[in-house]
């Protein structure tokens, strides 16, 4: 990534790394730190990576710095990391949602950015997505379904990958908890993870018609039998 760094590359370009292949290998470091990392930040002009422990003060909260060439190898899965956005520093801002596993999105239009949320999680077969949410979940796709969460007030994602616990992502919560993504007129706004915080000049979102696209195509490869009129008995 490094080569390319200096090349400029924009905002998108790092994105785009990142679902490639970057998610992967910030998956694998935090299995050799210590703290659980609760978000990374990639600076796009230097490729200058920081784990932050989810603790924000005292012991355990030092951010680890690591240049993009040292992660380690692409191998297995991204696990529960997304790409949340921008910040006003010019890094991407990747959270974990195994360790922020209570969060909610508010703000303007918040299910915008849910629905960008659960297509990274999609990228990684072993997640599975369940949410009372009709605009969130994908018609007739097993792994992001519509479906009744007893006790719930509000618009809730579930997502499991297998491992505990499962994350609940709460979509316009009234009741603020110390993990929350607050979204601001124009897709800029704010991310509290505990003590730590970063203000966001680009928040990633799916507008309704890119969302239907996406949507269609997710429900097509997870159809078993897309073509039924060309089997065989």
């Amino acid at each position: 990534m490094t080569e390319s760094l200096e090349a400029e590359v924009t905002a998108a370009d790092a994105v785009r790394w990142l679902h490639e292949e970057g998610l992967i290998r910030l998956a694998s470091v935090g299995g050799r730190i210590p703290d659980p990392i609760v978000a990374y930040t990639i600076d796009i002009g230097t490729g200058t990576v920081s784990a932050h422990p989810a603790t924000g003060v005292g012991l355990g909260s030092d951010v680890v710095t690591l240049s993009a060439d040292d992660l380690p190898g692409p191998i297995g899965t991204p696990k529960r990391l997304v790409v949340v956005g921008i910040t006003s520093a010019d890094a991407v801002l990747v959270v974990d949602l195994a360790v922020a596993d209570r969060i909610s999105i508010n703000g303007e239009r918040p299910e915008t950015a849910a629905r960008a949320w659960v297509m990274q999680l999609l990228l990684n077969s072993e997640v599975t997505i369940t949410t009372n949410s009709a605009d969130l979940a994908i018609a007739e796709s097993p792994r992001c379904r519509h479906g009744f969460i007893p006790g719930a007030g509000a618009t809730i994602v579930t997502i499991d990958d297998k491992r505990p616990p499962v994350t609940t992502v709460t979509v316009d919560s009234s009741n603020d908890g110390p993990d929350h993504l607050d979204i601001a007129t124009g897709g800029v706004g704010e991310m509290y993870l505990g003590a730590r915080f970063w203000q966001l000049r680009q928040i990633m979102r799916v507008e309704d018609g890119a969302w239907e696209a996406l949507a269609q195509r997710l429900a097509a490869e997870d159809d078993p039998n897309p073509n039924p009129e060309t089997e065989t008995s």
